[in-house]
């Protein structure tokens, strides 16, 4: 079975690469990579596709059911994100498709963003960048972090880290999870979350049917001066109220990843950043060995990480 891979080969090894010496290895390397132009991936030839979005043209948009349907080749679909609300998992079941994901590789990464984004929003930055890189002293009065009240929402792994780092850091912390964990950090009440915190982090898995989940209700319960943290899907959000509250100065600010659109695209402390949380060198060199004993075990016919 060939094994074809859109993810930079810097991230194996050549030891990883030799326990496929009996398959025959693609890799499909650049930017904005547009899948309707790879004659491979539509062909009736089995074959096993690691792949990360961010290299691709439509991003987290880019394998539609109508599209994977012609992929009549296509046996295995290894994800290199721990995130995999984007794909339609059970169409794909139902196709024979197996779905894996890397879980938990990006913990430590995404947990340090998070808290990046916070002091963003603090220090005010998105509209000291707004005003040309000039500190308005009348206007951008920044805030320090001790004491404030944490709401994480969602208290997986990284919601976990996220939740240790601010306790470290001396914020009181408080979580809402689907289910209760155990765990010293406080469970509370969404309502409660939402009413008393003064930041709150988005750390949730988001399946589709979570989509909308917070909606302006809930928004409505938050200070004024609070602040919103996403490195998660934000269409868990109402986000176009999310943007507007922070508009007319009834939210403290919002930061959020996207690389579709830029900080100078919002007014007020909005703070836009490209899909980076997850980058570093130690998180990508793992997904690589992480992906390279999921495949090993798809070809075994016991697949690990699988999602599906």
């Amino acid at each position: 079975m060939d094994i074809k891979i859109i993810f930079p080969r810097r991230f194996f090894t050549n030891e990883q690469l030799k326990k496929f010496k009996s398959h025959k290895i693609e890799f499909i390397e650049g930017n904005n990579i547009d899948l309707e132009k790879i004659d491979g991936l539509f062909s009736p030839e089995k074959y096993i596709l690691i792949v990360n979005p961010t290299y691709l043209k439509d991003n987290w948009n880019a394998f539609p059911v109508e599209r994977v349907k012609r992929m009549k080749g296509l046996k295995a679909l290894c994800l290199t994100t721990s995130s995999f609300s984007w794909i339609n998992t059970n169409k794909l079941a139902e196709m024979g498709i197996i779905v894996t994901n890397i879980p938990g590789t990006p913990t430590q990464a995404v947990a340090e963003f998070n808290i990046f984004m916070m002091l963003s929003l603090l220090r005010k930055l998105p509209l000291i960048v707004k005003n040309e890189w000039r500190m308005d002293y009348d206007r951008f009065l920044n805030e320090e972090f001790k004491g404030l009240r944490v709401g994480i929402l969602g208290l997986g792994r990284i919601g976990t880290k996220v939740a240790e780092f601010c306790k470290g850091l001396g914020l009181k912390v408080s979580y809402w999870n689907r289910s209760k964990k155990e765990t010293s950090f406080k469970s509370v009440s969404l309502d409660n979350l939402f009413e008393k915190s003064d930041i709150i982090f988005h750390t949730l898995a988001t399946p589709p049917e979570l989509k909308g989940f917070i909606n302006k209700k809930l928004l409505s319960k938050l200070k004024e001066t609070a602040i919103i943290i996403s490195t998660s899907d934000v269409h868990v959000f109402d986000e176009e109220c999310v943007l507007s509250m922070v508009f007319q100065k009834k939210l403290g600010g919002y930061a959020f990843e996207s690389n579709d659109k830029k900080i100078t695209d919002f007014k007020g402390n909005i703070m836009v950043f490209p899909e980076q949380a997850y980058y570093t060198l130690g998180t990508q060199l793992n997904r690589g060995q992480i992906a390279t004993e999921t495949v090993l075990s798809i070809l075994k016919g016991k697949p690990i990480n699988k999602i599906n």
